[in-house]
């Protein structure tokens, strides 16, 4: 069992250092990392395979060797185009000053190195280095714990071996007899389903009880059952793996390929469990094109036969189910810098995270903005232009907003967000800015650590809008004109009739009114009505953009205030 990995120029990580358990669960958005850690301890099983290749079959002489030539054609673990694309950042040579005792130019060496404990419990390290040559080619050296060129590889690791399973991505109709070196190029141009049925020959041939646990496994999950594999060379180059509807014996006998892709997939992951035996089976994203019980019964069922085969998994992973169903200690998050779980909290926020956030949420988060909740895109647009008519210092979080929208649904929604931001920045801080139609949900509801809750003392954000000069500058526009009069003396005269004496003498004084009527919904369309002007909620925030500091009230200045102090936003 593996027990540590670390990497050093691999890919995405510079320097990086994992802990693992018997399942591990990597959980976290896309390119952030997880198929990288596979398919660093793929090439490292690549290498140490074929270091113990060639040391077997090798001359007197070139058992001195400490390293091995792979090329390109023969490096199966990941699909490349140039050996180079396996550096960080792609740079193979030190540049000058960059290392201590380095000079300019020196390769800089790719280092995967595991530590496991054999059967007997007994510890081991072994490393492999990877040196770039060309485009086509890199050396491998395998080194113990002290950095010496090995020359026997440790008894526990003799028989280790990786198997990865890369995502799913169908199968074929027809599926010819392939050799393991070819099966292997496959699986690592991550095309998996391309050797569906030479897997379920393999597993057949090898034995009648790996079979039959396979065709029981189906039986459970699918209710279908596997008949044998059928080739013969001689009379079709093709293998055929059929099944049927055990519910439905009428249906008749189908080709695999007449399955959906659900079947298609348990199958395949299943058959590389029964195939090829491993010591570390590594499944990427397993869970895809799946329903959601569909994926905790296959996960059960992976670790049950992980568990009889005695073989770790290591699992990446978008799925909540999976998430759920394992401990927090197995997962390793990959919001933010990798990191192992500790506490279920933090394992809750990393499922909201995968359920709630969208890339550009998780790049704020990442690069330090705090968060801005409101009722819509419409508000935060109105906010925005009285911090610039205000002059304001949250103008500098407005140019460069974070800030998320819950768009008429129940508060408690920000708090959900607020929580799945924390498992990307735990110190994250927030504001949650409510409408005053919320004003009998308690602040104990809805509030998170970290998160302030405010809310307008106006029914909402487009109540601080009514100031009738304000209303009819805008109907006259930049250039009033002959045209545009007849647009403002109704608009005129519709807030006459409808506005309250008290609002038409003080607009900024505090009213019930205004604290009770839906400006957005009532008065501001039926004012736009009469005025023959279109113009929809969406851009009332340019009602706002001409509006003039002497028309807001003093509270919009107090809420902005009390933003930029809770996102940190200096003057």
């Amino acid at each position: 069992m593996i027990t540590e990995v670390r990497l050093d120029y691999f890919k995405r990580f510079e320097s990086q250092e994992f802990t693992l358990a018997d399942t591990i669960v990597l959980a976290g958005p896309n390119n952030s990392g997880k198929s990288t850690l596979l398919q660093a301890i793929t090439v490292w099983g690549l290498a140490v395979q074929r270091w113990q290749t060639e040391r077997l079959s090798a001359t007197s002489k070139a058992t001195k060797r400490t390293g091995i030539a792979i090329s390109r054609k023969d490096f199966s673990a990941v699909p490349l185009r140039e050996m180079n694309l396996l550096w960080f950042n792609r740079d193979t040579a030190y540049s000058k000053l960059e290392k201590p005792n380095e000079k300019a130019g020196a390769g800089k060496l790719i280092s995967i190195s595991l530590t496991g404990v054999d059967s007997h419990d007994a510890q081991w390290t072994l490393t492999v280095k990877l040196r770039y040559h060309s485009k086509e080619l890199i050396y491998a050296k395998v080194v113990d714990a002290t950095g010496t060129p090995v020359t026997r590889i440790p008894p526990g690791v003799e028989e280790f071996r990786v198997v990865h399973v890369p995502p799913f991505s169908g199968i074929g109709t027809d599926e010819t007899r392939y050799d393991p070196g070819y099966q292997n190029l496959l699986i690592g141009q991550g095309k998996p389903g391309d050797i569906l049925r030479n897997l379920l020959l393999e597993v057949e041939q090898k034995g009648k009880d790996n079979w039959e646990a396979l065709q029981a496994d189906m039986r459970e999950i699918f209710g279908y059952e596997l008949t044998d594999p059928q080739y013969s060379p001689g009379a079709s180059p093709y293998i055929l793996v059929e099944y049927h509807d055990i519910k439905s014996p009428k249906q008749g006998v189908l080709d695999i390929a007449s399955a959906g892709s659900g079947f298609h997939q348990v199958l395949t992951l299943l058959s590389f469990f029964y195939a090829r035996p491993a010591s570390i089976l590594l499944l990427d994203e397993p869970d895809a094109h799946q329903h959601v019980k569909l994926q905790r019964q296959v996960y059960d069922k992976l670790r049950s036969v992980a568990r009889r085969r005695r073989c770790q998994l290591l699992i990446s992973t978008h799925s909540e189910v999976i998430l759920e169903d394992t401990e927090a200690s197995n997962i390793i998050s990959f919001y933010g810098h990798p990191h192992q779980l500790l506490v279920d909290t933090e394992k809750d926020r990393v499922r909201e995270a995968l359920k709630l956030l969208s890339s550009m949420e998780i790049i704020s988060a990442l690069s330090g903005t705090n968060v801005l909740y409101v009722e819509d895109e419409s508000d935060f647009k109105i906010l925005r232009e009285f911090a610039r008519i205000l002059e304001h210092r949250s103008v500098r979080f407005f140019d460069e907003p974070f800030f998320h929208a819950i768009r008429g649904r129940h508060a408690k929604n920000a708090r959900d967000h607020f929580f799945a931001l924390q498992a990307i920045r735990p110190q994250i801080k927030g504001v949650l800015l409510l409408d005053a139609d919320d004003r009998d949900l308690p602040d104990h509801e809805v509030s998170a650590d970290g998160l302030e809750i405010l809310r307008w003392e106006r029914y909402e954000i487009e109540s601080y809008l009514i100031h009738p000069d304000a209303l009819l500058r805008f109907l006259e526009g930049p250039s009033p004109d002959l045209f545009r009069a007849p647009k403002r003396a109704a608009g005129k005269a519709f807030l006459e009739s409808e506005l309250p004496p008290a609002v038409l003498r003080d607009p900024l004084g505090h009213h019930e009114y205004l604290l009770s009527v839906p400006a957005s919904k009532s008065l501001l369309p039926s004012f736009f009505d009469k005025a023959d002007t279109a113009l929809g909620k969406k851009d009332y925030y340019q009602i706002a953009a001409q509006m003039t500091a002497d028309e807001l009230p003093s509270e919009v200045r107090f809420k902005l205030d009390r933003i930029a102090d809770a996102l940190d936003i200096s003057a």
